[in-house]
């Protein structure tokens, strides 16, 4: 029913009069946003992903959208370069499509705790570049030629980025407390998660962050303001998961990371113009952590550290990571950009 529904959904889109564009894109995705929220008050999630119901409604959501866009395409003659648009109108989409998407993720987050506005915010972004913008969603990253060297490349960045950032924090915790601070690793959850958190997480916040707004701000600005300014709005987007119960220091460290992992992803993202590397790595960094199974004893002994001891903890690690992301996407990693089909 709920694809039946979205289908209906799309294709009104089509058949109402131009003027209405932008009214028929918001319906929409308060309506696929307001399934979602159903599926989670009928049935609330219950720690394990596979039996959540909204993250897989959202999944299965994405088949409606994907053949809707196809069948768009191939129907209508869209450029594949970003039109001219003067600042003031590329600024005033941005600050639209990032209050729409805000207006549904806080009470996401506060009623539900889950991220569960990310598949209307898909549909959001699409309806938006097709309908609105009137251009191929290629020319905001989303490309699937060459998917093979495109993983591979994700997979990389993310294992330079993510996976040396944990290996060096935990070794560190090993160091400095003599003891080994993990137990073991549980494959089960990371694949449960994985498909929500590539599939959806991965693609809404690529796309808003750095297939749209990027690529938008590139065309007006300089590639590093462009960068700087996803960055900053990344940033923010993640406040809402502090707010209640309300944790100021939580908060402002959560933004300050989301801020310093959108700069290094803003980076790959000018280098590649290519979304599909990032996507991946986007679903890797939230779901690759869920199955490490920590030594309570020994963390909560390093909590009881100095300040500083920790501090060095949390920051070193990343910093290491990040420069050498940097060297990696700057020397390593070739323009990823093949032809869409």
């Amino acid at each position: 029913m709920p694809m039946l529904l979205s289908v209906s959904l799309l294709m009104k889109v089509e058949k109402l009069l131009p003027e209405s564009d932008a009214l028929k894109i918001v319906l929409v995705y308060y309506a696929v946003a307001a399934i979602i929220v159903l599926g989670a008050y009928i049935s609330p999630a219950q720690g394990e992903l596979a039996t959540n119901t909204p993250i897989l409604l959202s999944i299965l959501l994405l088949i409606p959208i994907c053949l809707w866009q196809r069948n768009y395409r191939k129907e209508t003659k869209l450029p594949r370069v970003i039109g001219g648009k003067d600042k003031e109108t590329v600024l005033f989409w941005i600050f639209v499509l990032f209050a729409l998407a805000l207006s549904v993720r806080i009470p996401s987050a506060l009623l539900f705790g889950e991220p569960y506005e990310k598949m209307p915010l898909i549909y959001l972004l699409i309806l938006t570049i097709l309908v609105i913008e009137k251009t191929d969603i290629a020319a905001f990253g989303f490309k699937t030629g060459n998917l093979g060297k495109s993983l591979g490349c994700g997979m990389a960045f993310w294992a330079i980025l993510g996976g040396l950032t944990l290996s060096i924090q935990y070794i560190m915790i090993w160091g400095f407390t003599g003891q080994v601070p993990l137990q073991s690793y549980g494959i089960t959850l990371p694949l449960l998660a994985m498909p929500f958190m590539t599939l959806c997480v991965g693609i809404s916040e690529e796309g808003l962050f750095r297939g749209y707004m990027q690529s938008h701000l590139g065309k007006l600005y300089t590639s590093r303001q462009a960068i700087l300014v996803q960055a900053i709005l990344f940033g923010g987007w993640h406040f809402v998961w502090n707010l209640y119960p309300f944790d100021p220091w939580n908060m402002a460290q959560y933004v300050a990371t989301t801020f310093l992992i959108g700069l290094v992803f803003g980076y790959f993202y000018s280098k590649t113009n290519n979304l599909v590397p990032l996507v991946l790595a986007h679903g890797l960094w939230n779901s690759v952590p869920l199955g490490i199974v920590e030594n309570g004893t020994v963390m909560s002994h390093f909590w009881t550290f100095p300040f500083p001891h920790q501090m060095l903890v949390l920051v070193l690690p990343f910093t290491v990571s990040a420069l050498s992301a940097v060297l990696f996407i700057k020397y390593l990693v070739r323009k990823v950009q093949p032809q869409e089909h």
